[in-house]
């Protein structure tokens, strides 16, 4: 994998660098990954106006390393690609589960600290702040800190200046984006000052021992949020990491990392705590929050506000298989709609067409009851969904077009709703009503993940790929999956994600990605390939 290295003296540079950038910025950039490297420096080097990749080496390595080329070399080698309100499910947890625990418990105290360990350009804790903000009348009175670190100083400034693009809003309700931005020309917003003054921003490189949470030395946090920086680091430094950051969480305390980076977390002072479509880790200490760390919880959504109703990015399959992390499940928009009927024992839902035909029976329209499906879908109303279609139905019409449609959705209704065994039926009945959709495929794939019937989800993986060989999201969910399994192949399918998204745009959302960007697909496929 070292075609791209330009001459032969260079290659030992570049591996005396890698090892540099191990000690100093914590970054793991082991041998498969020294072309990404040697690029990086390359264009710094173009950058700096020295003649050629070696001089820059050379000065990196033999001369004592600036504050100013660490920042440099920091900024290139991490992604900053974030938004507002990412992973529905951690922001829906954190308003619905956690936050309200820990007022409850620290009533008396009346303080809250909150820490994010890689803040990015700020739209996680400006996020946050936001979703605190929402709270204030249940925290009138409260000392509310929000410290957010980041080793790179030039996504900190960012920050700080609290403006961002449409790009970085594109999954913000229309009255959230209104409530805190004000547009301030060329597809620039500027986030209100009351928000950007409750975050207070530090640089922090996390591979320096014994570090503490900034700007609250002596304290220790309520909620630690520590997403999409683990992935980059060494397995000795991931262990390291997350012991000193249990070390700064307060007892009843809880550490919030992305779905990637579960299988990472594991510490003896630490329980698993599941909520509907996330898993986070809480420090032990003896008291009970509403949900539980043995079992999962039925999926239920309530109605949530409109700071809640953001678009999910959770990652299939990426969790260990000793998480076992509860996912939503993705059904797509099938084209072809045409009219036909089923036949149900109950009435349809008020406004649906219906003709009584004398013996108990109704006759509905498929795509009329269709298009009502996919609203209440869309309005997450899931009960309204499984009650709307009928358990029993006319075979005769199980050869519409719209019938795997229907099954899909009432499929996703009832995961959704927790009742897997249901769903794994109803997903199956779709895919026998559509044997060439390779969607179908996967969903039923994902829900056999859900019920950790892994053989069976391989299958149906490996069936979606057959059927579309292009299909991004089968090639990584059944990469990860393999990865989870310690079989064989996993690296082959997530170089595939990597071939097939490699020359499409950073910022392009994939089909059935859950909002994901390309970008930041590929950065993870790139990091568990190896």
């Amino acid at each position: 994998m070292d075609r791209s290295i330009i001459a032969p003296e260079i290659l030992p540079k570049i591996e005396d660098l890698s090892r540099l950038i191990g000690d100093r910025i914590g970054l793991d950039f082991p041998r498969r990954k020294w072309d990404m490297l040697q690029r990086v420096v390359e264009e710094l080097a173009v950058e700096l106006k020295f003649v050629g990749p070696q001089p820059l080496l050379e000065e990196l390595l033999y001369s004592p390393l600036s504050e100013t080329r660490l920042n440099l070399l920091i900024s290139r080698l991490t992604v900053g690609e974030t938004y507002f309100l990412r992973d529905k499910n951690v922001f829906t947890s954190l308003r619905n589960h956690i936050l309200p625990a820990l007022i409850e418990r620290k009533g008396s105290e009346r303080r809250l600290d909150l820490w994010c360990a890689a803040s990015s350009t700020g739209e996680e804790p400006y996020s946050i702040a936001m979703l605190l903000d929402e709270k204030k009348a249940l925290l009138n009175n409260w000392q509310i800190n929000i410290s957010a670190s980041d080793i790179n100083l030039e996504v900190i400034e960012k920050a700080k200046q609290g403006v961002y693009s449409r790009w970085s809003l594109r999954a913000t309700p229309d009255d959230v984006s209104h409530r805190y931005f004000t547009e301030i020309g060329d597809n620039r917003f500027l986030l209100d000052r009351h928000i950007r003054e409750m975050v207070s921003f530090y640089q922090l490189n996390l591979a320096q021992k014994e570090f503490v949470m900034p700007g609250l030395t002596g304290r220790l946090a309520d909620i630690i949020f520590c997403r999409n920086v683990l992935i980059y680091f060494s397995a000795e430094l991931q262990a390291r990491v997350i012991k000193r950051l249990v070390s700064l969480l307060q007892p009843g305390g809880w550490l919030l990392v992305s779905p990637s980076e579960l299988g990472i977390v594991n510490d003896p002072e630490l329980v698993t705590v599941r909520f509907p479509g996330v898993i986070v880790h809480q420090k032990i200490d003896g008291f009970k929050t509403d949900s539980t760390s043995t079992k999962r919880p039925p999926r239920k959504f309530d109605k949530r506000s409109s700071l809640e109703s953001f678009v999910d990015e959770s990652l299939a399959g990426v969790t260990p298989i000793s998480a076992g992390a509860h996912k939503k499940i993705s059904v797509p928009t099938h084209p072809r709609l045409q009219s036909s009927c089923f036949w149900g024992k109950t009435q349809p839902a008020t406004g649906l067409a219906k003709e009584p035909l004398g013996d108990g029976k109704v006759q509905i329209s498929l795509k009329e009851i269709l298009s009502r499906v996919e609203e209440l879908f869309q309005r997450e109303v899931y009960s309204e969904v499984i009650d709307l279609i009928p358990e029993v139905i006319d075979p005769s019409s199980r050869e519409e077009p719209e019938y795997g449609q229907v099954m899909a959705y009432k499929a996703r209704s009832l995961a959704n709703q927790g009742e897997l065994g249901a769903a794994s039926t109803c997903a199956e009945l779709a895919v026998a009503a559509d044997k060439v959709n390779p969607f179908f495929y996967y969903f039923s794939a994902t829900i056999a993940r859900e019920r950790a019937d892994f053989e069976r989800a391989l299958t149906f993986y490996r069936q979606a790929l057959f059927l579309d060989a292009d299909f991004v999201m089968a090639h990584f969910s059944l990469g990860t999956l393999l990865r989870q399994m310690e079989r064989k192949g996993a690296a082959r399918y997530l170089r595939n994600v990597i071939a097939i998204i490699e020359p499409l745009e950073a910022d392009a959302v994939l089909p059935h990605a859950e909002g994901l960007s390309v970008g930041r697909l590929l950065e993870i496929a790139r990091s568990l390939a190896g």
